[in-house]
């Protein structure tokens, strides 16, 4: 009988300030007072249910909250830290007026002297970062980026084996991934669907441990981690072709991961047509989990909705604590010329 959770490790942001001491611990403490729904918020009990059914080995599968959004957090026991910008901080994308303004109060608030950011194309590549040399100079002092679109890299939080840099994306609705290796290197992927569950046949999450592997590392060793992003409650395709499209896609994403990740979208303006609902943060940390990774973390606030009145739901350009690409009107993109975005900088403490 496997546990549902590691007794020695289960303690998250989202479950307060000190580990339990016991499995038993942890259900009483999840079965009192409002801490399922402060803990799993959108997700509630859904994910306790997906643990316990689940048939290989779940050693730990934490859910955690930022408790604003904006903050920094501590992440990998201290050993690096996370910047998550909102709507309240302002867009950030490099077409953006005020994008130097914009940089400059980030490399403030993280303290580092650059930043790097990858070329986003939703493909699957994790391209290995050695030096300076080996990435473009950006519009601003300090900025950086891959020459090649490459939606993941891996970067050093020691220096002592690649680039001790920080990595920034850029995004709306897309969650960071971050995976931690014993020697301080640290794959920062962007996790969008077609990221964690490319055309191909590929899958970002695997080929970033699949290059741990290849240093020698095994699975138990690595830490992984999902940022906050867009949740099946809201991210979903009601584009009449992309749904014919996207039914084929949910057979086979079931018959993969289990029924739990794909349900019909309850939030506007996705809800209105029939839209599918996909849980990718659920998704790539089933990944993480069956490629034999022990300690994964996965955010629980949906970028969509949260902080979003529902009175206004399902208009365009409504936005609530985040800025999100599935309430942008893209007329108002295509009048611009950039989408609203946010910024999630992971950067060596």
């Amino acid at each position: 009988m496997c546990p549902l959770y590691r007794t020695n490790v289960v303690s998250t942001r989202g479950f307060g300030d000190k580990p339990f001491s016991s499995y038993f611990s942890f259900v009483f403490w999840f079965l009192s007072g409002n801490n399922r729904q402060n803990v799993f918020n959108n997700r509630k009990i859904r994910d306790l249910t997906y643990i316990r059914g689940y048939v290989s080995v779940i050693h730990l599968i934490k859910l955690f909250m930022l408790s604003e959004p904006g903050k920094q957090v501590e992440i990998f026991e201290g050993r690096a830290g996370a910047l998550h910008t909102g709507t309240q901080f302002g867009c950030v994308h490099p077409s953006d007026p005020k994008f130097g303004e914009q940089f400059e109060r980030l490399t403030a608030l993280t303290g580092q002297n650059a930043i790097m950011a990858q070329k986003l194309g939703f493909n699957t590549r994790v391209t290995p970062v050695a030096s300076f040399d080996e990435l473009e100079k950006g519009k601003v002092n300090g900025f950086f980026r891959t020459p090649e679109v490459s939606d993941g890299v891996v970067v050093s939080l020691t220096g002592e084996t690649l680039l001790k840099v920080a990595v920034m994306i850029m995004n709306a609705d897309c969650g960071t991934i971050e995976i931690l290796a014993p020697n301080g290197e640290m794959a920062v992927l962007h996790g969008g669907f077609d990221n964690v569950d490319n055309k191909d046949g590929t899958s970002i999450v695997n080929k970033a441990i699949e290059y741990f592997l290849g240093k020698g590392f095994h699975p138990k060793e690595l830490k992984f981690r999902m940022g906050e992003a867009a949740q099946a409650c809201c991210y979903g395709v009601n584009n009449p072709a992309f749904r014919i499209q996207n039914e084929s896609r949910k057979e086979r994403i079931v018959r993969t991961y289990g029924g739990d990740v794909v349900r019909p979208v309850k939030n506007l303006p996705r809800s209105t047509n029939e839209g599918i609902g996909f849980d990718v943060p659920l998704i790539a940390a089933i990944q993480a989990d069956k490629a034999g990774v022990q300690e994964i973390e996965v955010e629980s606030l949906c970028t969509s909705c949260h902080g979003l009145a529902s009175d206004v739901m399902g208009e365009a350009d409504k936005f609530g604590t985040w800025y999100s690409n599935l309430r942008e009107n893209p007329e108002t993109t295509k009048t611009k010329g950039y989408g609203m975005r946010n910024a999630v900088v992971v950067y060596p403490k």
